[in-house]
């Protein structure tokens, strides 16, 4: 039904996400193509294209400096939230990029403040919001140190220079939904919003993050659910796609990050008269998902 998840580097921090799901749609959805380093101007206030950082004619600075270029929508994220972003980093001193998500294609996930990532990171997106952007100057000492990076693409005491993208959340105190069962199944599709989003709204063609959880209407078995793959096995796909079945696209439309939402969905919009998933989704099946929207990301 849905795709794999988002996986990602940054430096030598790296870890590839995987997930299963009932009868995949096609290949893991990434954010965005591998955006070479822009040239000439560029608005680093469109998220939708790989930023530029210019290093300024000055000493670096000695603290953390943070810029927020794009104010993100929703609830800011804090210490212990599961995080999705993109990035370009580059070196002070002679403003090289070094890395950069945007460059392969594939978003960086991670937790904050676990020490998966260098301090100014864990220190510096304290606070953002989805759909924000950021430029985080970060002193040695909460980067790489004396010693450089291992690789040694940055240099010994080096002064770094990130614009970050964070294009989805699962917030410390986001927990896996219980589905209560319907009696009866309705005629067409029908959803129920549980919490409301704060954050930005589901129009077709947007990248979409979820977790959800889905049962058969008949049995209320569960049948699937990215909650159970781990807190980390997000998905992502492209609304109105085709890349996920009928019912939830359309489910989804006009939500907004941070909201969870029952989708009821008919066998029409859903596995029809022939079932899924080697019978675990019966013919003729009513679904019912509840659904956590992470992170919507444009593409038009």
């Amino acid at each position: 039904m849905v795709l794999a998840s988002c996986g990602g580097s940054v430096e030598e921090a790296t870890e590839t996400q995987d997930t299963s799901a009932i009868e995949p749609a096609g290949q893991p959805i990434p954010t965005a193509a591998p955006t070479p380093t822009p040239a000439g101007e560029v608005d680093n206030l469109d998220t939708q294209i790989k930023p530029l950082i210019v290093i300024p004619d000055s000493s670096p600075p000695l603290t953390l400096q943070i810029d927020d270029i794009v104010v993100g929508q929703g609830t800011p994220v804090s210490s212990g939230d599961f995080l999705i972003m993109n990035y370009v980093g580059v070196s002070y001193s002679n403003g090289l990029q070094f890395d950069a998500s945007w460059d392969r294609g594939q978003p960086f996930p991670f937790e904050l403040g676990a020490g998966r990532v260098i301090k100014g990171w864990d220190e510096g997106i304290v606070g953002m919001a989805v759909g924000g952007r950021r430029t985080l100057t970060i002193p040695p000492d909460l980067a790489y140190g004396e010693t450089g990076s291992g690789s040694g693409s940055i240099g010994p005491n080096e002064t770094l220079v990130f614009t970050v993208d964070l294009l989805a959340a699962v917030p410390k105190s986001l927990n896996k939904p219980t589905i209560e069962a319907v009696e009866s199944s309705p005629d067409g599709l029908v959803f129920e919003d549980i919490v409301l989003g704060t954050g930005s709204t589901v129009t077709a063609g947007s990248v979409v993050y979820i977790h959800y959880v889905g049962v058969a209407q008949s049995s209320g078995e569960q049948f699937d659910s990215s909650w159970d793959r781990g807190r980390s096995e997000l998905i992502g796909f492209i609304s109105g796609s085709g890349n996920v079945i009928e019912g939830l696209d359309q489910g989804m439309i006009g939500m907004n990050v941070g909201g969870r939402r029952t989708v009821i969905i008919p066998p029409s919009l859903a596995y029809g008269e022939n079932g899924a998933g080697n019978g675990l989704i019966a013919p003729n099946e009513t679904l019912i998902f509840t659904v956590d929207l992470l992170g919507v990301v444009p593409t038009q």
